[in-house]
């Protein structure tokens, strides 16, 4: 079955960040999943499977609402961290690449598979075009293997791997640090600190 789709997970409750990924969407002319879970025919877990099985990569997009509902525990975040969990495990399964894109805000929750991460909001003009050339690659039949390097001459790559012994996760991570700076692992939540411009 030939991969065309990008996968996208979200909340409806970050609609306004939704849809600034699905005008980088649009632009580029891929074609994506995105759905409510209220308009998925039930049982859902099918609909996203065969949408999954469709797809080159799930896009996993945190914005301020779910960050929010995860912090007050809201009853509706469980429900929806058993779909994040879901839809993970299958992207992990079917070996296509996994995003996580945050509007600004840091992960508050642990993701059990990622491989690339993008800590910063759409919003900024450089990542939204910086994004387009991501979905650019997909279009094109590209992966984002780890390590992955945007300039494959120069030899330099952007993975990173989790320093804590109970995660070591690794990870492209998509964007540029000064020495010092630090993220948080989406995986056991620990800070990374660059101890090297990267």
């Amino acid at each position: 079955m030939k991969k065309e789709y990008i996968f996208i997970s979200h909340t409806k409750k970050d609609k306004e960040f939704c849809d600034v990924f699905d005008n980088v969407v649009a632009r580029v002319g891929i074609k994506a999943f995105r759905s409510e879970f209220e308009t998925i025919p039930p049982p859902p877990w099918k609909t996203i499977r065969k949408a999954m099985n469709k797809s080159i990569a799930l896009f996993f997009l945190v914005g301020k609402e779910l960050v929010r509902s995860q912090e007050l525990n809201a009853p509706e975040w469980r429900f929806t961290q058993n779909w994040i969990t879901y839809e993970m495990g299958l992207a992990c399964q079917l070996a296509i690449d996994v995003w996580a894109i945050c509007d600004d805000v840091p992960i508050n929750f642990p993701m059990p598979y990622i491989n690339n991460y993008l800590p910063a909001s759409l919003r900024h003009k450089h990542i939204f075009d910086y994004v387009r050339g991501i979905l650019e690659a997909y279009k094109r039949g590209e992966i984002f293997f780890i390590p992955y390097s945007p300039d494959p001459m120069s030899g330099r790559h952007i993975a990173v791997r989790c320093p804590y012994k109970n995660c070591r996760m690794e990870f492209n991570v998509h964007v540029e640090f000064q020495l010092g700076d630090k993220i948080r692992c989406p995986q056991c939540l620990g800070d990374i600190e660059f101890k090297e411009r990267f």
